[in-house]
């Protein structure tokens, strides 16, 4: 028994928490018996580090005095202690005594502290440990990731606490130091000083990117690939149609992107980019779909994404085929119909609205829906020659029972008021017989005056049995006309008619009765002479036929757009029709939307449709396709490649993949070649959302406001139903830095994927086009080029975190990570600075910005090598005609500008000049600042097709790949 007693007594000792008295005692005593040993301990302990709580308090006042420039003897410590009521808590004047009396001397006093101080880290590893285990035995279940994550943290908290070694050094050693450095410069004969930038005029003029130096690299974000103010995009949450101007003014922005197996998917822009006012052109479409972008603003073509500036006329870009978004919202049935009815066929610029249709049934179907509306109806307008009107009016019967009831609770409310009728009238400032007749139930007073009668009364208008003010008052506005004057409908024109906002929220069931009834008024469907079935609809409103095409769209339904010849249409008041006349949407919307009353119609296309074979003249992928199926290919049969999939082969055996007169690949027959290659790239473009619109107009707009997004991942975004697209010097100097050095190099990329890096930078070094990279339709030359690429770089120690919003800390820790296991890095990239963030940072974003461009110079500074980070600029040049940037330019400048050793900005004349063919492929390097060297301007190189900057004349590295 006394055994265990032991052991239990032993086990208790261990879990004392590690600390010296003794150290603690000896330090503060040595410091009442030499004042001048303050200055050895104090770099190296906080109060915190002392283990016993009276120690704590003894420290704290012994640094306050000798702040104050005090004695730390112990008279003036009691004193200062008494002053604070701590006296008694920490032992009285007996203990400082005791501890001053029990130190020999102060001459050990470094050693005794780091005893104090290596004992403190003991104590903070145990409670870390500690707090990791409570996380991992925490009942709500924290995920392992995180636990990692928070246990690192807390584990480097601890080391970024300790007192940092270094301090003063003296004029000898500096000496020695600094003619050691003359003589390695000396015997370096010219040579690199820093890690080179494979840039032969910046290096002569940096000398290299310098050990702990802070190399900020900005340039404008979008550099000129913008879309125009008012451009429209689906918000895919709610189906609401957004602008992009409200986007980048509330900076929060969900849309379409489309991802790398060309399926749409929800997105969230991470950048919002106010571009000023820049040239823009109108991109107009086969199908009738329009965007204006600036001419640098990519679309996706069967080469890729190509600016527009590249693109003409008869060029196939990339669009939605289908948007398969729904609101949630509901409006009743009848409200639904009524806005369709009257955008359509209604009237809304008189004091009744009205309905004109010859057709019975909507006329019926209209009055119903109207009469769901209190007190209203219907009333037949005809006129000899011209279509049946529907006029809406105020219901007699329901308004003279609605006046009887009021004139009923008025009189009551009089009685118990006790008020005449002739004292109401002098209240209200009208005359007896106004009163009178209100009294009588024929009449209601003016609406500002039954304000001012409840209030005299001092009732509710439900106590006068008045529940809706226009139920009763006849020339009240009607529930209808509120109605449509929420959705925006009332007082336009036919012209000005827009689809309202809110029909773009409504759940599908909903959506499709809305098409429904529209085309039921201005639709129609047949059977041309030719055979050729086809759904129209036909608008004097262009926008409005544009807003129909969208919400087809939605329902997987290809439309074109056209201006409708007509003899009689005035020059003001063009005619547009919408056409659907593919198979496959013509389907989609008899099964799904229907015309209501022409159901015989559409029932001859879907019987005209069943006697057809499946073809699609224009649903083909572009010709691109071809090249890339016969690469695949290769030298093998179709028939032994058919066979093998254990297919037909289709008749004749000719696939029209080869000569002039080749044709583009259907998605169907893609679909078949992708299953008998087995090929992944090639299916996905057969099922891809897309369809390959042709290009049938681009014209000029002058300058206008233009925005735009970035998206990370995808760089891409659907704006006005078409997809258009959204790092690269910086880049470049990682690859050289790569390949030069034999130290690790890490790249925080918070903006792009890491894959994607890689493949731009096999692009880059293989001087392959990056979209054939991307989609892997590489050519037979560049093969070659794709493995010298890969064996440059498949020793080399690089590492990619695509990790988004670090914040400093969390940065340093995984770079000390790759230190320990791989050695000192030679360089840091960070993409960029504005996307990192500090957790619980209370201050202004300035102020963020401030401290994680001090923390980036400390990691420059801790870890000797060159940290380079990208920084976005101010929209502010923009507006100046000289778009180079300036040092003021740099947001958030004042920090970045200050803590970093050289700054330089890119500047590529062409993307704000398109038209001066001087300045095509050519780039500035605007070197700002630099501590220590000369600033200036070096002029490079920039090839887009590889995303590479590169020396204008031919360098030795430029012959790796025989250029």
């Amino acid at each position: 028994m006394s055994e265990i007693l032991e052991q239990d007594k032993e086990t208790a000792a261990l879990k004392v928490p590690p600390h010296s008295l003794e150290a603690e005692q000896s330090v503060l005593g040595g410091l009442m018996l030499d004042n001048q040993a303050w200055d050895n301990v104090a770099d190296r302990l906080v109060a915190d580090d002392f283990y016993r709580y009276e120690h704590r308090l003894i420290f704290n006042v012994m640094a306050e005095l000798a702040e104050a420039a005090r004695p730390l003897d112990v008279v003036t410590l009691s004193e200062a202690l008494e002053g604070r009521d701590q006296l008694d808590t920490v032992g009285g004047l007996a203990y400082l005594a005791e501890l001053a009396r029990n130190t020999p001397s102060a001459s050990n006093i470094r050693a005794y502290a780091d005893i104090v101080r290596e004992r403190a880290t003991l104590r903070k590893l145990i409670r870390a440990a500690s707090q990791i285990a409570d996380g991992a035995f925490s009942p709500q279940g924290r995920p392992a990731d995180e636990l990692v994550d928070e246990a690192e943290r807390l584990v480097f908290q601890i080391s970024e606490e300790r007192p940092k070694s270094g301090g003063p050094i003296g004029m000898s050693e500096l000496l020695a130091k600094a003619v050691d450095r003359i003589d390695e410069l000396f015997n370096m004969k010219g040579e690199m000083t820093g890690l080179s930038t494979g840039f032969r005029d910046l290096d002569e003029m940096t000398s290299g990117l310098q050990p702990s130096d802070l190399v900020i690299i900005a340039g404008r974000p979008s550099m000129g690939k913008c879309i125009m103010a008012g451009s429209r995009l689906v918000d895919p949450a709610s189906g609401a149609l957004v602008t992009i101007d409200e986007l980048v003014e509330r900076r929060e922005a969900d849309l379409l992107t489309l991802a790398d197996n060309f399926r749409l998917a929800p997105a969230r822009a991470s950048a919002f980019v106010d571009d000023g006012h820049k040239p823009v052109f109108r991109v107009r479409t086969a199908l009738g779909r329009e965007i204006c972008t600036t001419l640098t603003h990519p679309f996706l073509t069967g080469d890729g994404w190509q600016p527009l500036e590249r693109l003409g006329v008869g060029e196939r870009v990339a669009v939605p085929r289908r948007l398969p978004v729904f609101g949630s919202e509901r409006l009743p049935e009848h409200q639904v119909k009524v806005l369709a009815y009257m955008i359509a066929d209604g009237g809304a610029t008189q004091t009744n609205a009205l309905f004109t249709n010859a057709d019975p049934r909507l006329r019926a179907e209209f009055a119903e829906a109207v009469s769901a509306f209190p007190g209203l109806v219907c009333r037949l307008v005809k006129s000899a020659g011209r279509t049946p009107t529907l006029r809406v009016s105020r219901e007699p019967e329901a308004l003279a029972t609605a006046r009887q009831a009021f004139g009923e609770a008025l009189r009551g409310a009089l009685a118990r008021a006790r008020m005449t009728g002739e004292a109401l009238a002098g209240a209200l400032n009208v005359s007896k017989a106004a009163v009178s007749g209100w009294c009588q139930g024929r009449a209601m007073p003016a609406e500002a005056t039954f304000g001012r009668l409840c209030h005299v009364l001092e009732v509710p208008p439900a106590e006068l049995d008045v529940a809706d003010y226009a139920q009763a008052a006849k020339n009240a506005t009607s529930p209808m006309r509120r109605f449509l004057e929420s959705h925006g409908v009332w007082g336009l024109k036919a012209p000005e008619k827009r689809i309202p906002a809110g029909v773009f929220r409504l759940e599908k069931p909903l959506l499709a009765l809305f098409l429904n009834r529209l085309f039921a008024c201005d639709g129609s469907a047949f059977v041309q002479a030719n055979g050729q079935a086809r759904v129209s609809y036909a608008s004097s409103s262009r926008e409005l036929i544009r807003e129909v095409q969208h919400l087809l769209l939605r329902f997987g339904i290809l439309a074109k757009v056209r201006e409708k010849p007509h003899a009689q249409a005035s020059p003001d008041c063009l005619p547009w029709e919408l056409e659907i006349l593919d198979r496959s949407s013509l389907e989609v919307f008899a099964g799904e939307i229907g015309i209501f009353g022409k159901e015989s119609r559409l029932a001859d296309v879907v019987a005209c449709l069943a006697g057809k074979r499946r073809h699609s003249n224009r649903d083909g992928l572009p010709r691109s396709v071809n090249r890339y199926v016969k690469a695949v290919k290769g030298d093998r049969s179709w028939r032994r490649l058919f066979e093998a999939a254990g297919r037909r082969l289709p008749e004749g055996g000719n696939l029209h993949l080869s000569g002039v007169s080749e044709r583009c690949l259907s998605r169907a027959r893609a679909a078949e070649l992708a299953a008998v290659l087995q090929d992944d790239y090639l299916a996905n473009l057969a099922g891809s959302d897309l369809y390959w619109d042709e290009i049938v107009e681009i014209t000029p707009l002058g300058r206008q406001q233009v925005y735009d997004l970035t998206v990370e991942g995808t760089h891409n975004f659907v704006a006005e139903d078409v997809c258009v697209h959204n790092t690269t010097f910086a880049m470049n100097l990682v690859e050289h830095a790569v390949i030069a050095s034999d130290k690790p190099v890490m790249v925080f990329s918070m903006e792009m994927p890491a894959e994607s890096l890689m493949l731009r930078m096999l692009s880059s070094l293989g001087r392959i086009d990056q979209t054939r990279v991307r989609t892997g339709q590489l050519e037979d030359e560049d093969w070659p080029r794709l493995t010298s690429a890969v064996n440059l770089l498949k020793d080399k120690q690089l590492f990619i975190d695509d990790t988004a919003a670090l914040s400093p800390n969390e940065m340093r820790s995984r770079i000390r990570r790759v230190v320990r296991e791989h050695g000192n890095v030679g360089l840091v990239m960070i993409d960029y600075l504005q996307l990192m963030q500090i957790p619980g940072f209370s201050e202004n974003r300035t102020g963020e910005i401030s401290e994680i461009s001090r923390s980036l110079k400390g990691m420059a500074k801790e870890f000797g090598c060159p940290v380079v980070a990208l920084s976005q600029l101010n929209r502010s040049l923009e507006q100046r005609p000289n778009k180079r940037p300036v040092m003021s330019d740099l947001r958030e400048s004042g920090a970045i500008e200050q803590d970093a050793d050289v700054i330089a900005f890119v500047y590529r004349d062409e993307v704000y000049n398109p038209d001066n063919p001087d300045n095509q492929g050519l780039a500035e390097l605007i070197i700002g600042k630099q501590r220590n060297g000369p600033i200036g301007t070096v002029h490079m190189a920039f090839i887009g097709k590889y995303t590479r900057f590169e020396d204008l004349a031919p360098d030795s590295y430029g012959d790796t790949f025989g250029e």
